[in-house]
């Protein structure tokens, strides 16, 4: 991370170089600075969508009286293209901007491997849940996905060479578990994944 901005887990290990990595980044605007602080958060997230590895951005306002910050959360798919947008020119620019937007010191919190797709409660830490967890949400949205491929195409392509058959079922099994199997399975079993965090 860069030393514009404090981490709320300050020794925590740095992310896995190859797995993908979501940073969740918090910021309290000052008094009658929320419009320019929200059109500043859509322009540092345009501004990261141009960068290699950017997979996503989630921008959350505040909503008091819960959380009286405005939460950006930034998915790119490895620590090292995160860390080429951190310490980006453009991206320092920006930071430097928003401080006269905003009170305090921002807090941000980053999640590497299938953690960060796991999904969380806005403006709160995003705390990965022990591994066994991971491995059982996984299972449970691997498995029928991969019962449904082997089912409806696995007829339908057993005659091609196992190289292309494994590659296929790839590009159908890991994109759902990415953007859907996961996130929808975590969000519904939230609560037993965070008891005990």
């Amino acid at each position: 991370m860069t030393d514009d901005v404090v981490a709320d887990d300050a020794g925590a290990e740095e992310p896995d170089a190859g797995l993908p990595v979501t940073v969740v980044i918090a910021r309290r605007p000052a008094p009658g600075r929320d419009e320019e602080l929200a059109a500043w958060a859509d322009e540092i997230v345009a501004a990261a969508a141009r960068f290699p590895g950017h997979l996503g951005a989630e921008i959350y306002p505040p909503s008091p009286p819960e959380r009286d910050e405005l939460v950006v959360a930034f998915s790119f798919a490895s620590a090292g293209e995160l860390s080429a947008w951190e310490h980006s020119a453009e991206r320092q620019e920006l930071v430097a901007r928003s401080r006269r937007l905003t009170l305090g010191a921002p807090t941000t919190h980053a999640v590497s491997g299938f953690e960060g797709i796991f999904a969380h409660a806005p403006g709160q830490a995003v705390v990965p849940p022990p591994r066994w967890k991971t491995a059982t949400v996984i299972a449970l949205a691997i498995y029928p996905m991969s019962l449904l491929v082997s089912w409806l195409i696995g007829p339908r392509i057993a005659d091609w060479p196992i190289a292309l058959r494994v590659l296929f079922t790839t590009l159908l099994v890991v994109p759902y578990m990415s953007w859907l199997g996961v996130p929808y399975l975590s969000r519904w079993l939230r609560g037993w994944l965070s008891a005990g965090s």
